[in-house]
């Protein structure tokens, strides 16, 4: 009945198994049968249904099409058999002519070749996704390592900028410098220093770049440059720009714009004359505002002018006051405001003012009551400069 049968241009191959042990045999030998033609009677009292369990959950066929037959009117194939067996099609020997085993067995080989382009297709697409996954696991080893190098060379860097700061405590006659740096980052954008300029005035600064990481930091490395520089200047020549706080930020100002680093930075700048009892100082957009306490009363050192290389006509004001012995002053950046849980920004000033308000207060208690003691990560570089002096110096 299927003698000469030719499916899509190719010649049906017909393989005969009379027994189950011979049906396995072949279905061992050859991988790419199509369809299995099965007697539901085999031979002693094995069945049909057991080499289908055999077919579909030892040999793992799942593809090849089963077509079960009998020659027994009467007995029909339950429903539930062909879900539990997963059998495709159920004929009876009888009633199937030559015309319809063809027709049904080319149907059966077609759906067997549109089964394996599908699973060829998934197969194509396990590999593309295990080659895909593979890439992206290569990628991701690559993409660690790198961040590792990178963090191990910021960590590098905040090392040597850690170096360009100065002592946490340091004394120039009867003023005391303190400060703490609490950075987000490997790498600060926030920077201070203070230094003796000569006998009797010292200078100190805090400043606070736009935006964080490398870029950042690198500006902080050249504004310590800019200020020894003019110290030097002042030390070899005679320059007083050093002392001149106006002038001196808007030399910087000129600086940064002509060097177009796409960053500005807030900054205040003071210059302390400890036999005046004067402090000279420009406060270029530094805020929360620095605050002086001097005879119990606590004084914002305002105005701030606008940001440094920011503009090319800036704002700059430079105030002139007398500062007295026992008097101090604090300047904290701004990152202090996004960690303080108050809802404005007056509360958050009103707490750090009460809590400075304190006469005898240093610098690590004032840390410790605005909380960052108990904090191990911060949004925002958060720094901290204290200047205290004492009427007790002179008699020491």
């Amino acid at each position: 009945m299927l003698k000469g049968l030719v499916c899509k241009d190719r010649a049906v191959e017909l393989l005969e198994a009379y027994t189950t042990r011979d049906a396995v045999k072949l279905l061992k030998e050859h991988d790419d049968i199509a369809v299995a033609l099965i007697d539901i009677i085999m031979d002693y009292n094995k069945t049909g249904l057991q080499l289908v369990h055999t077919i579909r959950n030892d040999l793992k066929y799942l593809s090849l099409r089963i077509i079960l037959r009998t020659s027994r009117d009467g007995i029909p194939l339950q429903e539930q058999l062909f879900d539990k067996y997963d059998i495709n099609d159920y004929k009876e020997k009888a009633e199937v002519n030559s015309e319809k085993l063809r027709a049904t067995l080319i149907s059966a080989v077609r759906s067997y070749q549109d089964l394996r382009k599908i699973s060829d297709l998934n197969s194509s697409i396990d590999k593309k996704v295990q080659d895909r996954t593979r890439a992206l696991s290569e990628a991701n080893l690559k993409l660690r390592s790198y961040i590792s190098r990178l963090e191990n060379d910021q960590e590098a860097g905040g090392r040597m900028q850690q170096k360009l700061l100065p002592d946490t405590q340091k004394s120039f006659g009867d003023s005391t410098f303190s400060s703490r740096i609490y950075t987000s980052m490997y790498l600060s954008g926030d920077f201070l220093d203070y230094f003796e300029i000569d006998n009797d005035r010292v200078g100190f600064y805090m400043a606070d770049v736009s935006g964080h990481g490398i870029s950042s930091a690198f500006i902080t490395v050249l504004l310590k440059n800019f200020i020894d520089t003019q110290l030097e200047n002042y030390w070899n020549e005679g320059d007083s720009l050093i002392l001149r706080p106006y002038l001196l930020v808007k030399k910087l100002n000129s600086e940064i714009l002509r060097e177009n680093f796409g960053k500005y930075l807030t900054i205040f700048y003071g210059v302390l004359d400890q036999k005046q009892n004067t402090l000279r100082y420009t406060n270029c957009g530094q805020f929360p505002y620095p605050l002086l306490r001097e005879n119990g009363k606590i004084k914002p050192l305002e105005p701030a002018g606008t940001p440094v290389g920011l503009f090319v006509e800036p704002e700059f004001v430079e105030e002139h006051l007398s500062i007295g012995q026992e008097s101090c002053v604090l300047i904290i950046s701004d990152g202090i405001l996004e960690l303080l849980p108050q809802a404005s920004i007056k509360e958050k000033r009103n707490l750090i003012r009460h809590i400075f308000s304190r006469p005898d207060i240093n610098l690590q208690e004032l840390t410790e009551q605005l909380g960052l003691s108990r904090q191990y990560s911060f949004p925002d570089d958060i720094t901290f400069l204290m200047l205290k002096r004492s009427a007790d110096y002179g008699t020491r």
